[in-house]
């Protein structure tokens, strides 16, 4: 899969924050500003981006209109979603994709934002799987300050340690935007590709039942390696679905004869560390 991967940052480039999905606070803006401004970057904004529009930033016009604004800024290098929650998907059709491969630019975040992550991938771009401002408070500090590293060409972004016969495109992002994109333009093709994992308040059999649609429409076919990140705040009935629920997430890679590990690389806790989506 051809890539092309954006310029690296210097100070005093400037970050476009954006808002794709659930609504924007003024004291997630405050936090991306003092994080990125601290780190030497300035950082841009849409006038508009506390706008809500019920659960939303905005209304399907107004976030696309300010997703394409920092598109098309000059100054802007780089765009770091703030939050995730729901709508990605809505609008990622909308956005400006020629005028990204005319002039790349890194795509930032997780959770709900995988769908650009992983579009972005689709239209020959790397993108940075790494956390996002709403849970910069929470994340492991030292996390924030590697992806600000990753950003600017200092370090690597594959933190966790595979055979090194394993090679492939890195598609990294949360288990139930992966199925929900199963099928549509924003989905890479799996096959030569090494999957990593991760979700948040799902219902233990909610996960068996992602994974098994996936499998049965071969998306694990060719896959590489899966690993395995953080599965948090899991819920199950009085009755367990299954043994745990490292078992029911390991089962369907295993039967396709994929190799699993597990890794504390990714997820919406303190453990959540930046990975290119690129071909290693």
């Amino acid at each position: 899969m051809k890539q092309t991967t954006p310029h690296f940052l210097t100070p005093g480039d400037t970050i476009g924050i954006s808002a794709t999905a659930r609504f924007a606070r003024p004291e997630m803006i405050e936090t991306a500003k003092s994080v990125f401004e601290a780190a030497g970057f300035k950082v841009y904004y849409e006038p508009g981006i506390l706008s809500q529009h019920h659960q939303l930033a905005g209304t399907i016009e107004e976030r696309v209109a300010h997703f394409n604004a920092l598109v098309h800024h000059s100054e802007v290098k780089a765009i770091w979603n703030v939050r995730g929650g729901y709508g990605s998907a809505e609008i990622v059709d909308a956005v400006d994709w020629a005028a990204l491969q005319k002039n790349p630019k890194w795509l930032v975040g997780f959770s709900d934002f995988t769908t650009f992550l992983c579009h972005g991938v689709q239209q020959g771009l790397a993108t940075l799987h790494a956390p996002m401002p709403i849970s910069f408070e929470t994340t492991k500090k030292e996390a924030i300050e590697a992806t600000l590293k990753v950003l600017m060409g200092e370090e690597d972004a594959l933190h966790c340690t595979l055979p090194k016969e394993v090679h492939g495109q890195v598609i990294a992002g949360n288990l139930s935007v992966i199925y929900s994109i199963l099928g549509t333009p924003s989905l890479p093709s799996l096959n030569g590709c090494i999957l990593l994992l991760e979700d948040l308040d799902e219902y233990h059999y909610h996960l068996d039942r992602m994974l098994l649609a996936l499998r049965r429409r071969g998306a694990f076919i060719g896959l590489q390696a899966v690993v395995l990140g953080v599965f948090s705040d899991i819920h199950d009935h009085h009755i367990p679905w299954g043994p745990d629920v490292r078992h029911s997430l390991r089962k369907h890679f295993e039967a396709e004869g994929v190799p699993v590990y597990e890794h504390p690389i990714i997820g919406h806790g303190k453990e959540n560390w930046p990975i290119i989506l690129r071909e290693v």
